[in-house]
C-alpha cells in the first residue's frame, strides 16, 4: 500500500489559489483542493477547518506577494509622490496578474475575523510608512482613501467596467496623480 500523500501549507495555498484564478471564488472547495492536491476531502481537514480557511490562505499569499512588490520599490530615495504612485501601479500590475486574489485582500469579516497575517502586516505596514512620508499626522485616513481608489479602479477595470470609451491607462494616471498631489499638498500646507 502506497504511503499517503503529505500535504503541506504551500500545496494547499497554491491549489486553492490556482483554482480561484482559473474557475472564480465560488469553485474554491475542500473537494476541489483536495482533489489537485492529490488527497480525500476529508484528509484536508486536519489542515483547514472549513472553505472560509482556503480563502484566508490565499488572502494571505496575495498579501505576501504584493507587500514584496511594493518593498521592492521603496528602495529607493524617491520622492513621496513618486513612492505612492509606485505602490499604486504595483496594485495595479498585480490585479491584472492575479485579479480574483486580489479581490480577496479586501473580503470582509470573514477573512479578517482573526488577526492580520504576516503578510498582511508587511504589507499594512510598508502601506502607511509610504504614505506618512507623504502626508502630515496620522497616515491611516490617507492610506484607506489611496488604497480604496486603486482597488475601486482596479476592481472596475478587471470586471470591464469602463465602457465609455478613452484610454484606461490615462484614467488611471489622471485619478493617481489628483489622488497623490492632494495628499502631498495636504502634507506641504501642513508644514
Amino acid at each position: 500500500m502506497p504511503a499517503p500523500q503529505r500535504v503541506t501549507r504551500a500545496a494547499l495555498t497554491d491549489a486553492a489559489r490556482a483554482i480561484a484564478e482559473r474557475e472564480g471564488i465560488d469553485a474554491v472547495t475542500i473537494s476541489a483542493v483536495a482533489a489537485v492536491v492529490g488527497v480525500r476531502a476529508p484528509s484536508l481537514y486536519k489542515h483547514v477547518a472549513h472553505r472560509h480557511d482556503l480563502l484566508r490562505l490565499i488572502a494571505d499569499d496575495a498579501a505576501r506577494e504584493l507587500g514584496e512588490d511594493i518593498a521592492a520599490l521603496s528602495g529607493s530615495d524617491e520622492d513621496p509622490a513618486t513612492g505612492l504612485r509606485a505602490i499604486a501601479r504595483a496594485f495595479r500590475a498585480f490585479s491584472a496578474r492575479s485579479p480574483r486574489a486580489a479581490s480577496l485582500l479586501f473580503a470582509g469579516a470573514d477573512l479578517s475575523a482573526q488577526p492580520p497575517s504576516e503578510g498582511m502586516a508587511a504589507l499594512t505596514a510598508t502601506l502607511l510608512g509610504a504614505v506618512r512620508k507623504a502626508a502630515p499626522g496620522d497616515p491611516l485616513p490617507a492610506a484607506r482613501t489611496l488604497t480604496a481608489w486603486a482597488h475601486g479602479f482596479c476592481t472596475m477595470e478587471q470586471a470591464g467596467a469602463f465602457q465609455l470609451g478613452g484610454d484606461v491607462d490615462e484614467a488611471f494616471e489622471f485619478g493617481l496623480a489628483t489622488l497623490v498631489d492632494a495628499l502631498v499638498v495636504r502634507r506641504d500646507t501642513a508644514r
